[in-house]
């Protein structure tokens, strides 16, 4: 049974995401951070833990694979 992913961790993705919409590139700045902090709104109460990793694990896909159009 997996963890639950800690707050701190939901909150520093969160800034990251919101901070590599200043890399941006291919897709309109305003409507990324927008959808990041729509996404974070809606899953806000999410208490499963399985979830809460596979939200995170997305997140953070997302952060590190430059999706987006980061870059």
């Amino acid at each position: 049974m997996p963890l639950a992913v800690e707050k701190q961790h939901i909150i520093r993705l969160y800034r990251q995401l919101l901070t590599s919409s200043r890399n941006l590139k291919y897709t309109d700045k305003s409507y990324y951070r927008s959808r990041v902090q729509d996404e974070f709104r809606r899953n806000q109460d999410v208490s499963d833990p399985t979830k809460q990793e596979r939200l995170y694990k997305k997140g953070m896909f997302i952060l590190n694979n430059d999706l987006g159009g980061l870059r």
